[in-house]
Parts: C-alpha cells; sequence; structure tokens
C-alpha cells in the first residue's frame, strides 16, 4: 500500500532523505512534498515504513484505495492519434530504432561488452565495419545531461528490462512520423493513450495505479537507452556522426492527483513529453531526403503486432522476439532466406545456443520450445515457408505437417492413404540427427498475412510485360484453379509437389486467400494447360 502526505506539511525534509525509493519528492509549484506512488513500496521489509518514523506531525498516512469506479473530470478524453486505419500506422525504422528494439527484447542476450569507461556498451558494426552503432544505459532519464550507467548496475537493470518496453519504443517511432522536425520538436503522450494501443483498457485485473506504474516503467526504460554514432558515406550522404544522447528524450512527466474526502491524493493520470533524438535529424530528415544529403526511413507498424506482444510475452518470449526483429528484417525485402541458427539466436541468445550444442539433453528442450515459437508465429499470420533442400519434410514439426491434412473428408482420406505407402509417415519419429540438420537447415521465408505484407519494402516498377502478366493473375480466380486442378486429376498435394509448395499453399490459393506471384504463375499454368 503506498503512502501520501497530507495538508499541513511544515517541509522539514527529514522524511524525504529516508525514503530508499526516492518516491517522496518537493513540491514545484508550493511549498511541502509529495509522494509518487508508482515508486512507493510500502518498504515491504520493514514492519514500519521509513518516512512514517521519521515525520513528527503525522502528515503522512497510507493511502485508502478507491472503492468502486470513478470516472475522473480533470483528464480530457484522449483520442489515438496513431493507428488511424485501425490496422496498421508509418513509423521509423531506421538502424538506430531497429537496434534500439533488439536491446529492449533481447537485453543481456546480447554481446555486451565493457568500454574503457567501464561502462556497459553494445557494439553494432554496420556497413560491413565501416560505421558502428554503440548503445548503453543511462543511469536516470530524467536527468538534462544523460550519465551512463557503470557495468556492474548496468548488467542488473538491463535483466530487469521488460520486453514490453519494446512496444512503447515502437509508438514512440510512429509518433516521431508525425513530426515536421522531429530533433526540435515533441509529443505528449498519456497514460490514456498507451492503455488503448496497448489493450490495457480491458485488463480488469490490475487497478488504476498498477496500470500507471507499468506505464511509467515502460516508458523510463525507453528513455534510459543512449545511443552515439559513426556512419560511413552513403551515396550522396555524407559521413556523419554524433556523440552519445539518448535515443528519446524525456522532457517533461506530468502527474495528475484528485483528492478525496480524508486528504489522501490519488494518482489518476501520466502524461509524457518526449523529444526524439538528434538521430532523426539525420534518418527522418523529409527536407533533406528531398536534396538527397539525409535519409527518411519509415516503415509500417501493424497493430497486431503489439497485441501479440502484450498476449504473449511470458508464454512464447522467443516468437515475440522473433516477430520484433522480423518487422525490421522483412522491410528489407521478403525474400531473405533465413538460417535457423540465427533465429535460434535472436529468440534464446548465443549462451542457451552453445549450451544446446554442449550439453547433452539439452537441445532437445531448445528444439521443443523452437517449434512451438514457430507454431505461434504461424497462428500470428507469418507462415513460414520450409527450404525444401535444407529444411525437408522429415525434419519439419509435426504442427506444419498436420495443417496440410484436408479438410474434405474424401480428401482426407486419400491423404492418410498416401501418407501410409510412403517411406515416411506423418506418424513416424523424428530422425536421430535431426538436431544437427535442423541449426544447418534454413527458412525460404514467411508467407505474410495482409499487414505485413506492408512492411515490406516495394521494389522498383518492373517491365511493362512482366506488369500485364501481373493483371492477368489478378483475373485469375481460386476456383479457376481449382477446375483446372480437378480437370487434370490432380490432388492438391499433388499439385503442390509439381509447384514445390505445400498443400495449404494450394488450398488457400484456391480459397482466394493468397494472390499467385509472377514467379509461380509460369509453373502454374505450365501444370494446369490454362492459358
Amino acid at each position: 500500500m503506498a503512502y501520501t502526505i497530507k495538508d499541513g506539511c511544515i517541509s522539514c525534509d527529514s522524511c524525504r532523505p529516508q525514503c530508499p525509493t526516492g518516491a517522496i519528492k518537493p513540491q514545484a509549484k508550493w511549498e511541502g512534498y509529495w509522494i509518487d506512488p508508482t515508486l512507493c513500496d510500502d518498504c515491504q521489509d520493514l514492519e514500519t515504513p521509513l518516512c512514517l518514523n521519521a515525520c513528527n506531525i503525522g502528515s503522512l498516512s497510507p493511502l485508502v484505495p478507491k472503492k468502486g469506479r470513478r470516472k475522473s473530470t480533470l483528464l480530457p478524453a484522449a483520442i489515438a492519434d496513431i493507428f488511424l486505419s485501425g490496422k496498421t500506422t508509418p513509423f521509423a525504422s531506421s538502424m538506430v530504432i531497429w537496434e534500439a528494439c533488439n536491446v529492449l527484447a533481447q537485453r543481456q542476450h546480447l554481446p555486451w561488452q565493457i568500454d574503457a569507461d567501464g561502462k556497459f556498451c553494445y557494439h553494432r558494426p554496420v556497413h560491413r565495419g565501416r560505421g558502428e552503432v554503440r548503445l548503453r544505459l543511462a543511469t536516470s532519464p530524467e536527468r538534462d545531461i544523460p550519465i551512463a550507467m557503470p557495468a556492474d548496475e548496468a548488467m542488473e537493470v538491463m535483466a530487469q528490462f521488460d520486453i514490453r518496453a519494446t512496444c512503447l519504443h515502437l509508438i514512440f517511432a510512429a509518433y516521431a512520423i508525425t513530426l515536421n522536425s522531429p530533433w526540435e520538436e515533441a509529443f505528449v503522450i498519456n497514460d490514456q493513450h498507451i492503455e488503448q494501443y496497448l489493450d490495457l483498457n480491458k485488463r480488469k485485473d490490475l487497478s488504476k495505479l498498477d496500470k500507471l506504474t507499468l506505464i511509467k516503467h515502460l516508458v523510463y526504460q525507453v528513455c534510459q537507452l543512449l545511443v552515439a554514432l559513426d556512419w560511413p558515406r552513403q551515396g550522396k550522404v555524407k559521413a556523419f556522426s554524433f556523440d552519445e544522447q539518448p535515443i528519446w528524450h524525456l522532457v517533461n512527466t506530468e502527474y495528475y492527483f484528485e483528492k478525496d474526502h480524508q486528504g489522501g491524493r490519488h494518482l489518476i493520470g501520466l502524461s509524457f513529453t518526449i523529444r526524439p533524438g538528434i538521430w532523426a535529424k539525420h534518418f527522418l530528415n523529409k527536407q533533406d531526403y528531398r536534396n538527397q544529403t539525409a535519409f527518411y526511413q519509415y516503415g509500417t507498424l501493424p497493430k497486431s503486432l503489439l497485441t501479440e506482444v502484450m498476449s504473449n510475452w511470458q508464454q512464447h518470449e522467443g516468437a515475440v522476439r522473433l516477430l520484433l526483429w522480423l518487422l525490421f528484417k522483412l522491410r528489407l525485402g521478403g525474400d531473405h532466406r533465413l538460417t535457423v541458427r540465427t533465429l535460434l539466436r535472436i529468440a534464446y541468445g548465443e549462451d542457451r545456443l552453445i549450451e544446446a550444442t554442449t550439453v547433452r539433453g539439452a537441445h532437445k528442450r531448445l528444439l521443443k520450445t523452437f517449434e512451438s515459437d514457430l507454431e505461434t508465429i504461424y497462428y500470428y499470420g507469418l507462415k513460414p515457408l520450409f527450404d525444401p533442400e535444407t529444411y525437408p519434410a522429415d525434419i519439419q514439426p509435426l504442427w506444419a505437417k498436420v495443417i496440410d491434412i484436408p479438410n474434405d473428408v474424401d480428401d482426407a482420406l486419400e491423404f492418410w492413404v498416401n501418407d501410409a505407402n510412403q517411406s515416411r509417415s506423418l506418424t513416424d519419429t523424428a530422425p536421430r540427427d535431426k538436431w544437427q540438420r535442423l541449426i544447418n537447415a534454413r527458412l525460404a521465408g514467411f508467407e505474410l498475412s495482409e499487414e505485413w505484407q506492408q512492411t515490406v519494402r516495394r521494389r522498383a516498377p518492373k517491365r511493362r510485360r512482366k506488369q500485364s502478366q501481373t493483371t492477368q493473375l489478378g483475373s485469375l480466380s481460386g476456383d479457376v484453379i481449382k477446375a483446372a486442378r480437378q480437370r487434370q486429376n490432380l490432388t492438391q498435394r499433388a499439385l503442390a509437389k509439381h509447384l514445390g509448395k505445400s498443400q495449404s499453399w494450394v488450398r488457400d490459393v484456391e480459397k482466394g486467400r493468397f494472390r499467385i506471384s509472377t514467379e509461380d504463375y509460369p509453373r502454374l499454368q505450365q501444370t494446369l494447360g490454362l492459358k
């Protein structure tokens, strides 16, 4: 239970030095002190709070929680400033934002180093080592001049970071897009905005104070990240560098209180004034981008990603890390091959990967977790495409094989008959060398949902002949493809084998869920005799 300071405080300053969490703060506009309930922990290890013993006039008292639901009239209704379409919003997606997201998501699993100053530092080379991004942690985001945290303290703080802070980081990156000169301007976001974006307004198990405390901690974690950069010349953009600064400057934190009949002050709202760092002048500069002397790098942020992080950050943390990494990786193009070793390192860290390859039996636990996280990503909307050469069916997860079972009874019967006649059946156990083959396997990419298709960078327009072919593809319906397949006496599974695809891909194409690419069209045309 948090404490409050009622009227009558004489500012004797006997209680403030005793508070171990720094929750007692002086009033800015009048004499006296106030207690930040997001920091007060009631001195849980002691019978009596230290501040209560130090106060001689009895101004301190427990803050009795409000009963029932009340809607305060002191705060205006929050109107969402991003996700105006309800599904996606543009956001800044430069290397600085990407690496900061990696730090917040992977935390101590990254290769941190102790630099020459004795500080905890994460180095990320860019452009084949010609440049570098360096990130450290600030002792406090409220300081005007940030100071990097000592190595020992930084290691402990980093281990306690909450992966949900990545959601606030991405939301800040979306707000930065709305500013004309982000490195000079600031935006204001309050707790009601954040509750809407993260669906915290649906959490009935948390009190208002619990939500405000969580929101403040997440915002402060994001604002603790410091970045320094050395960037090489790239095209017409000259080489540049800047000294260590916060990625997000916490300009001000506003607290909104409401008094009850007993004089207790209840925290009812928070608002944060945030200004993007100097990185925005180089990577989010509309004016200089037109002159080709700076960058303006942005992507598309699906709101469903924030919901997925808030829903599965505990049960499937590995899947959440992969999704956050793929948000930036897929922006570079959807046809990148991804090695399973890389995905394992991102999801679980290099130490756990080494443990799985050196400690007997550890690989079984990691393998089970990885396949479960891949399934979570699939049901979220990103379908893994297994490379047929390095990731064949005999080492694929069981769920990936089960989804190919047709819904139709006759087709399902044929599926199981064919499965029984194959050298390896669906129900056979995995080969003994599955782990060794898996860490050398690759994914050909992902089939993306509609929201995620917008995250992929659009390529330059192709030749007119290719464009006319794409137009022809758009008029080819799934019913026509299904009829042509049946005329050829081909099952969905047989057609998929001819095309080098999965049966679920054929099924989704026939149902109109996926559009055929120009690369797949000639093979489909030849196999089905389409003109």
